[in-house]
């Protein structure tokens, strides 16, 4: 046998071989990067641990509570902490550690459609995932084909940010009525034109780059470029936009719930336990109203201080 066939022959023995787990690697490589991103700003992990309480509350709610949100005890109505109530009860007898903690769960665990069926990922969050997903593909388009396209977008973007954001979510609920999925419709029509101005704004930073010229020239499409080309380089100010925003989400959900406009009772929705709460805090009862108040201000603290930490962080890099 020749050198040129055992040549040949060890070459295909090599392409045989199974390749390393180099996708293995490079995940746990960018996992172990992220973390010590992660760690380098204070900021940020006080955010992280504050969002991170309340997820983890949130997915473990049936193992963190003997009771249900719904469960009513009559003997101890509006009773502050106590060994069997650990944050007390509302004016039905219901735990509120565990109202607070189901609460959570609608937010940022499950969205339910109706009495009997639930999709996973909080309210909240869909809200912002679908604000992202519009908003974001019409940024782009807008942003790189400019003209007539841009204008006509934009001027329509510019006058639904020219409503104030309150009013337009009361005109939005009080039209479609009061449930999950119109929360998350109008949390979509809110937020949409803030991200495709964001978005917007990148794209036609990006598109003067010379290898979006090197794409045009290969002859790719609109789409490939917009969404393989510019989307990638930039998703850093989008990610940290979207935190900010699943931080107002949250916030107009409680705000919703206070007026009686966002997920209808006996959910137990943060706003609207802090509404019903309200009516007892001059006779001696703040219970049902200060820890929900608390559990939506530190949830909302903790998203906005873990996308400040992120920013500074990623700008000590460009």
């Amino acid at each position: 046998m020749s050198n040129g066939d055992t040549a040949a022959d060890s070459v295909d023995s090599m392409e045989d071989i199974p390749p390393l787990k180099s996708d293995r690697r490079s995940f746990l490589m960018r996992l172990t990067d992220g973390m010590k991103f992660m760690w380098a700003s204070k900021t940020a992990m006080v955010g992280l641990f504050l969002v991170s309480f309340w997820v983890f509350v949130a997915v473990f709610a049936p193992l963190l509570t003997p009771y249900t949100p719904l469960e009513q005890d009559w003997k101890n109505p509006n009773v502050g902490p106590s060994s069997e109530h650990i944050l007390g009860t509302d004016e039905l007898g219901r735990d509120l550690w565990s109202r607070l903690i189901y609460g959570a769960r609608v937010v940022l665990v499950i969205m339910p459609v109706n009495d009997n069926f639930w999709i996973p990922g909080g309210t909240a969050i869909w809200g912002v995932i679908i604000a992202l997903f519009v908003g974001t593909t019409l940024g782009l388009i807008s942003g790189y084909h400019g003209g007539w396209v841009d204008e006509i977008t934009m001027r329509l973007l510019d006058a639904m940010m020219a409503v104030p954001i309150i009013l337009l979510y009361m005109i939005i609920m009080a039209a479609l009525g009061a449930s999950a999925i119109n929360v998350v419709l109008a949390m979509t029509i809110v937020g949409t034109p803030g991200i495709a101005r964001l978005v917007r704004s990148l794209t036609l930073d990006i598109r003067t780059r010379e290898y979006i010229r090197a794409a045009e020239t290969r002859g790719e499409s609109h789409w490939f470029i917009m969404f393989v080309e510019i989307l990638p380089n930039a998703r850093g100010p989008i990610i940290v936009d979207a935190m900010l925003r699943i931080g107002y989400a949250i916030f107009a959900m409680g705000t919703l719930g206070f007026l009686g406009l966002g997920i209808p009772p006996p959910s137990p929705d943060w706003g609207s336990m802090v509404a019903k709460g309200r009516e007892f805090i001059l006779i001696g009862s703040p219970w049902a109203a200060l820890w929900p108040s608390l559990a939506i201000a530190s949830l909302v603290v903790g998203l906005n201080l873990l996308a400040d930490g992120v920013r500074e962080e990623s700008m000590r890099y460009q």
